[in-house]
């Protein structure tokens, strides 16, 4: 069963006889464990797709269910703790809190839901090193550069245990270095927790790392293509024949 469905998705803006589909009769499924990137130039309306999955946004019409759980039906109570249990979200603004330290940043989706910061000791241990910040732990984001505090916001997301990442140009303020070094992150994340990624972003370098790419245009999938396990230049070259 899929871990997330899309169906007949479309999303409108504006009055009646003066309005724009940004999304229009969008189908799709995602499956557990899956790292999919979303495509498009600006407009094409990757960003609203995105944030109708992330129920930032509902669709005009249509349906969008996590497992079973209908995400276009449910009350705002519902989508909160659906929210909290199972999405973690990557911004290219980071959203870290300013008056934080990087460990009292990563703890922070523990402590909004209740749960043990000592339960998670081991795991926290894990990420920040992992992610080499383990040592920036008593900084404030201020003091951090922006590959450091992507980092940081990467950590935040990887703690709490939840079932989908959701990355919103994720390397947007990082240099071709970092950004390598994050994407191979996110692909041994994948692998190895087997934790769903959805990421959207415009550049084909990035996109090549995900196992699928839905290229969107004018609010519709246009194509969509699959890694086939061949080396990644081979599946960038692939990418950049797509969206010609």
């Amino acid at each position: 069963m899929a871990q997330l469905t899309i169906r007949n998705v479309s999303k409108e803006f504006g009055d009646k006889g003066n309005s724009i589909f940004a999304l229009s009769n969008v189908n799709f499924e995602v499956e557990k464990g899956e790292f999919l990137a979303i495509m498009g130039a600006s407009g094409s309306g990757k960003t609203t797709l995105l944030n109708c999955i992330s129920t930032i946004d509902k669709p005009t019409s249509g349906e969008i269910k996590f497992e079973n759980f209908d995400l276009v039906s449910a009350s705002e109570n519902e989508l909160s703790v659906y929210r909290s249990k199972n999405i973690s979200y990557i911004f290219q603004s980071y959203n870290l809190v300013d008056t934080l330290t990087v460990y009292e940043n990563v703890i922070l989706p523990l402590q909004i839901q209740g749960k043990r910061v000592l339960d998670y000791i081991k795991k926290i241990d894990e990420v920040l090193k992992k992610l080499s910040i383990e040592q920036l732990v008593n900084q404030f984001p201020d003091k951090l550069s922006g590959g450091q505090r992507q980092r940081v916001a990467i950590a935040r997301a990887m703690i709490d245990n939840t079932s989908i990442l959701i990355a919103d140009e994720p390397t947007g303020a990082l240099d071709t270095n970092n950004s390598e070094n994050l994407l191979k992150l996110f692909s041994e994340v994948n692998e190895m927790m087997k934790l769903t990624i959805i990421m959207v972003t415009h550049d084909p370098n990035v996109a090549k790392y995900a196992k699928r790419i839905l290229i969107l245009k004018d609010g519709k999938i246009q194509k969509e293509i699959s890694y086939q396990g061949n080396n990644r230049d081979e599946f960038l070259s692939e990418i950049y024949m797509a969206i010609r």
